[in-house]
């Protein structure tokens, strides 16, 4: 463990100031030299490439030129949509200043935008850039609610430059909570994106990056292989400083691992690239670890040596390599047998490490302030606030005790200061869970209003259920009661015609006798179906199961229509095994065998084919007519089984046709637990196939 913390913090103290790495001149450069001649457009994207550039070594730029792009984009129509981009990269610009609050103004601007111009990717960026504010802060559920969302966007689009983005996002967020197998993860995905493209100095610093994380999670031989995949990569570019970084990064890890000789090398090797690179904090770093290395190899005096090195180069930001440096002169002095330098430089590793504490903790308080101060902004809510002066001046105080002040005095400024971050926390929970009690009532109350809303209208359909109950009665009993009274005219009609064909009448009289023959029947028929499809959704029939013979019920099916199969000289061809016995409804079957049937011989031509077959299968029996007529179109299917539903196929003999039939034959199926189901081509054929199970008692 002792290691493992060692290394973390060893890769922070190394990786992480190199990461931002200033602006590249030439690139700079060449993007003012093409200004000159570009368009409107260009020049907008220009000057966003500009502000990106500059961001890192002086974000003041970066928000200069990104207010140009946001000016020329604004005062041209037809570029508004690209001011999107700069405002998000001034956001950008604010956030490297360290003014959280306006990087967070402007990220939500950018998003707002956004929505408005339906720009993807760049929604996602906002997002991605709030996670980043959050993540600074300390707020690292809010942060990944934003990473998050914004990967989804980016995924969604398949924009690999910005998934790359977003994964890192990710990796580093999982990293800070110590979830490294998820850190991992990312990272992975994250460099497996990067390598499709040409930026070496992306490449190394996620190289860097897992190799950070396998030292985390002690797998020491895959994180020297990611330092030595990112060496090869940074010495093709040539690049000394990141060289200095990965050797350095190497040695310190040899070194805790208690391989002082590999370790050696390694950090001379990574002190000759320091120096041809000119950087001097790299210069130091190296010095501290190479005077660790002999410290540990007994080798007093070179270690001092370069100790002495570290305290020549150092400055006011370099306090934690000096305050090493104080350390082990003591301790190396202590070795030496003298006690008064030892004791002096260890007075001042003392008064370093009380500067280093005090520094952090103001750089804490000032991370949580800003945290604070965020939420604020996005709450619209100032409570918080007034904490700030106060524990400024407590702060104050306690940088004019610590001079005279003992270890106790300290410890005692700590806990004071670990209690004031509880009572923060705690107010701000307090918050959190008041703004969440509002919430629960107003929802709670918003339920009440809806469940008596839903009441109300629960009443009002169970009365409108009854009097549509009642209505839908009434027009049954009328419907029974029209179609009783109209059956009997229609029989007297037919019979009187009957009467009139004996009477000895003229050719033409005969043709108008027939014609009302022809229309009494019809009308006799739709009496019939109308009776039938009352009777079928008013009364519940209860089923009577018998055996058939599933070929004679297929006979005596085509035997009721001899005289029109005749008529219009159609085949009407029965296909089925002997001896195959059923038990159903016979009523049942009959019923809807005699409407398929019947409307097969109406939309049959003449000298046509009707096809009847049946089978069994081992759950159920199955029932297939077939016609050779005009078949049915994709919308007639839509509306094939609905009642009255007149279809765009005509009757070929001049036939009636209700739009009953096919109703009947659907609720009758239904009734016996069946299926139907239509095959059908238009102008060629239309096939219904039927299901029914097998019947016991």
């Amino acid at each position: 463990m002792k290691f493992k913390n060692s290394f973390i913090l060893a890769c922070l103290i190394i990786i992480l100031p190199y990461k931002l790495i200033g602006q590249n001149q030439a690139v700079i450069d060449s993007l003012k030299i093409k200004l000159h001649n570009s368009g409107t457009s260009e020049k907008i994207d220009l000057y966003n490439q500009l502000a990106w550039e500059y961001r890192k070594s002086f974000p003041d730029s970066t928000i200069i030129y990104s207010q140009k792009a946001i000016d020329l984009a604004s005062n041209n129509t037809e570029f508004n949509e690209k001011v999107v981009k700069s405002i998000n990269f001034k956001g950008v610009g604010y956030f490297y200043e360290g003014q959280n609050i306006k990087a967070f103004e402007h990220y939500q601007q950018a998003k707002d935008s956004a929505l408005i111009y339906g720009d993807s990717l760049q929604y996602g960026y906002s997002l991605n850039n709030i996670g980043r504010l959050y993540f600074n802060q300390g707020n690292y559920v809010a942060a990944y609610d934003n990473f998050f969302r914004a990967l989804e966007i980016f995924e969604n689009i398949k924009d690999t430059v910005s998934m790359s983005y977003g994964y890192k996002s990710l990796a580093e967020l999982y990293q800070s909570q110590n979830n490294l197998e998820k850190a991992l993860e990312m990272s992975l995905k994250t460099a497996e994106i990067r390598q499709t493209f040409d930026d070496p100095s992306g490449i190394i610093s996620i190289y860097l990056e897992i190799a950070d994380i396998y030292g985390q999670m002690e797998n020491y031989n895959n994180s020297l292989k990611y330092f030595t995949q990112a060496y090869e990569v940074a010495a093709n570019i040539n690049d000394e400083a990141n060289l200095a970084i990965i050797k350095l990064s190497i040695a310190k890890m040899n070194t805790e691992r208690g391989q002082l000789g590999i370790a050696l090398t390694n950090a001379n090797e990574a002190l000759e690239f320091a120096s041809k690179a000119k950087n001097v904090n790299l210069i130091i770093q190296v010095y501290s670890l190479l005077g660790k290395i002999h410290f540990y190899r007994n080798e007093y005096n070179l270690s001092k040596n370069y100790f002495n090195k570290v305290n020549e180069l150092a400055t006011n930001n370099d306090v934690t390599f000096e305050q090493d440096a104080f350390f082990y002169l003591s301790k190396i002095l202590e070795k030496q047998n003298n006690i008064n330098q030892a004791y002096e430089y260890f007075k001042k590793y003392s008064d370093l490490k009380e500067k280093t504490e005090n520094v952090n903790t103001a750089r804490e308080i000032e991370r949580l302030e800003g945290r604070l101060a965020l939420e604020a902004k996005e709450i619209e809510n100032e409570l918080l606030k007034k904490n700030e002066d106060t524990y400024k001046q407590v702060i104050q105080k306690q940088k004019a005790f610590n001079i005279a002040l003992t270890v106790i005095i300290v410890l005692i400024i700590a806990l004071l200061i670990i209690l004031w971050i509880t009572a923060n926390r705690r107010r701000k929970h307090n918050k959190i869970l008041q703004l969440k009690n509002k919430k629960i009532e107003d929802q709670q109350k918003k339920i009440t209003l809806q469940n008596k809303e839903i009441k109300v209208q629960n009443e009002e359909l169970i009365t409108r259920n009854k009097e549509l109950d009642h209505l839908n009665n009434e027009k049954d009993s009328l419907l029974s009661l029209v179609a009783h009274d109209m059956k009997a005219p229609f029989h007297r009609i037919k019979g009187l015609t009957e009467l009139l064909r004996l009477s000895g009448l003229n050719e033409e009289q005969s043709q108008y006798v027939n014609m009302i023959w022809n229309n009494a029947k019809h009308g006799a028929y739709l009496i019939n179906d109308l009776l039938d499809v009352n009777a079928i959704y008013t009364e519940k029939e209860e089923l009577e199961s018998e055996k058939i013979d599933l070929k004679k019920l297929l006979e005596e099916t085509a035997s009721n229509f001899v005289i029109e199969l005749t008529n219009k000289q159609i085949d009407l061809k029965i296909e089925c095994e002997t001896g195959l016995l059923v038990k159903t409804d016979k009523n049942y079957i009959n019923r809807i065998l005699e409407n398929l049937v019947s409307n097969a011989i109406k939309f049959s031509k003449l000298e046509s084919d009707i096809v009847l077959r049946a089978g069994i299968n081992k759950n159920n029996f199955w029932i297939i007519v077939k016609d050779f007529g005009p078949g049915f179109t994709e919308e007639d299917q839509t509306r094939l089984f609905q009642k009255f539903q007149k279809l765009s196929a005509k009757p070929t003999g001049g036939e009636s046709s209700n739009g009953l039939g096919l109703a009947i034959v659907k609720t009758l199926v239904e009734r016996l637990d069946g299926k139907i189901q239509l095959e059908t081509e238009v102008g060629k054929y239309s096939e219904f196939t039927l299901y029914f199970p097998i019947l016991e008692k």
